[in-house]
């Protein structure tokens, strides 16, 4: 049966109008309150000349508003492009421009980005704020829901039309505007809670990462289809999260190895009752095995953790490592959902042994339009029917992934594959090594040389010798670190928590 992201909220609201649906650091809706809103936004759209199909730019943190503007945005028909606040003006002024955006919705918070926005693209023509009382160059978003009907509208979208464009970085690295659709979004929603059996009712989720990311978009998503509650916030503070956690009784939680050493850390200043959480789910990177156990009985001693393999171009989630999944190896992602074909791929497409690396590729119906205005490198990465991630892994003989590296943070020295994760996987282990990344620096004889970037545990004293030492009896002399450089932090997107290494390629780059 044929169904639509608005139709999928929808149908929530009409079977759970008194449950609470979402909440924000200021307020909660019930399904039926938010469908009021929702309604209310979608009818006002029309006044605004904004119709099917028409790219609207959102500009905000997570809150109730937002959410709104969204569930509306999809029941209308109309293409949300979540714009990243905390990029640089002209970061943002080109992500409106090349989607073509001719509305933006905003927090007041960012007046003056909006109105940066305003000034150089002419195409943006209508403005809609909230939050505050609205700038004189927008309109109110209150004012206009309060002059709209509440009643819902006839259903004029169909499941492959466009709900969203993500920025992503793909397989280049440069950002690109990922076309998804109802469809894509609805299958890979209805693989996870299939499997899963989650996100359910009874549920509740705190997710304060911003909607310009596809993992929150999806995570709020999934949850408004299945009657769940979401829990939104403005801001990632560890002490408040799991303030948040106590207070709302929470029962799922998605993070990554950065996120929960910051909760780790907090709840040993202040403990707090966490046992609500059933599930946590670690992504965009590797959990030492000490750590994992440390996070089991201080963080979330009644949670059972997941993995996951995941990225923008497939809606996202590809793959699931589940508790009771027994690989052959720590640091498997799991197995593909049930709609997603996955394989792992030579240069001339064709299957390795298990065991060995090829490029990750995927298959089915959660799997991206293609790129917005970009034929060429929508045509590369979608090549045979397949999407090809630019992600290296392998299969054990079970036929449970591994994601092995990037293809483009592969170095090679002296003829030789070093896979950078498998040296930060080696690494990790030092007990004084809180974080790290390996990258691969210019070498006038060998090409490349394995360098590691080391962020050291707090009050630590750590030097060349001991990570060397560290290394001799576990890694092959030609894939240990050359150079050693220590840093305070390492460079990362704000939520998703992936290191930014083309940012230490060039800040060592003559080193």
């Amino acid at each position: 049966m044929e169904m639509t992201l608005g139709e999928a909220f929808e149908r929530s609201a009409r079977k759970f109008p008194g449950k609470v649906a979402c909440i924000d650091d200021q307020a909660r809706a019930t399904y039926a309150q938010m469908s009021a809103a929702v309604n209310r936004w979608s009818n006002a759209l029309d006044g605004l000349g904004l119709g099917k199909g028409s790219h609207v730019a959102t500009l905000s943190d997570n809150c109730l508003s937002l959410m709104q503007v969204i569930l509306g945005n999809l029941k209308r028909g109309l293409v949300s492009v979540p714009l990243d606040s905390r990029g640089t003006v002209d970061d943002v002024c080109r992500m409106a421009e090349i989607t073509d955006c001719t509305a933006l919705v905003f927090d007041v918070h960012y007046q003056g980005l909006a109105e940066e926005l305003r000034d150089r693209l002419p195409a943006l023509k209508t403005l809609v704020s909230f939050g505050g009382a609205a700038p004189g160059f927008a309109r109110d978003y209150e004012d206009l829901k309060k002059s709209a009907s509440e009643e819902g509208s006839p259903q004029v979208v169909s499941e492959d039309d466009e709900s969203f464009i993500l920025f992503t970085g793909g397989t280049t690295g440069r950002p690109k505007g990922a076309v998804l659709t109802h469809k894509s979004i609805l299958w890979n929603i209805i693989s996870v809670t299939t499997e899963n059996h989650s996100p359910a009712p009874d549920e509740r989720i705190f997710y304060p990462m911003q909607m310009y990311h596809v993992a929150s978009l999806s995570r709020f998503l999934a949850f408004m289809y299945a009657g769940g509650t979401f829990i939104g916030s403005k801001t990632f503070e560890p002490d408040h999260f799991l303030e948040v956690v106590e207070r709302e009784r929470t029962t799922f939680v998605v993070g990554n190895p950065t996120i929960y050493r910051m909760l780790l850390d907090s709840i040993k200043r202040k403990p707090r009752d966490t046992s609500s959480m059933r599930r946590w789910l670690n992504t965009h990177g590797i959990l030492d095995p000490a750590e994992r156990r440390e996070i089991e009985t201080r963080l979330w001693p009644n949670g059972a953790c997941y993995g996951s393999y995941a990225l923008t171009e497939a809606s996202p989630a590809v793959t699931v490592l589940k508790p009771w999944d027994q690989p052959e190896e720590p640091g498997s992602v799991g197995r593909g959902y049930m709609c997603t074909e996955v394989r792992v791929v030579d240069a001339l497409d064709q299957e390795p042994p298990p065991g060995e690396p090829g490029e990750i590729i995927v298959r089915g119906p959660s799997v991206f339009k293609g790129y917005y205005n970009a034929p060429q490198e929508t045509e590369a990465a979608l090549r045979g029917g397949w999407l090809h991630t630019g992600d290296l892994g392998r299969f054990d003989s079970k036929g449970y992934l591994y994601v092995v590296d990037r293809l483009k943070d592969m170095i090679k020295t002296g003829g030789l594959n070093v896979y950078s994760r498998e040296v930060e996987e080696v690494l990790l282990q030092h007990p004084l090594v809180r974080d790290v990344a390996v990258i691969g620096l210019p070498h006038p004889r060998w090409g490349e040389a394995v360098c590691a970037v080391v962020v050291a545990q707090p009050g630590a004293r750590l030097d060349d010798e001991s990570i060397q030492a560290h290394c001799q009896q576990r890694l092959a002399g030609y894939k240990k670190p050359a150079m050693i450089r220590f840093v305070d932090a390492l460079p990362k997107t704000t939520f998703g928590g992936k290191v930014l290494k083309r940012e230490l390629r060039e800040m060592f780059k003559d080193s």
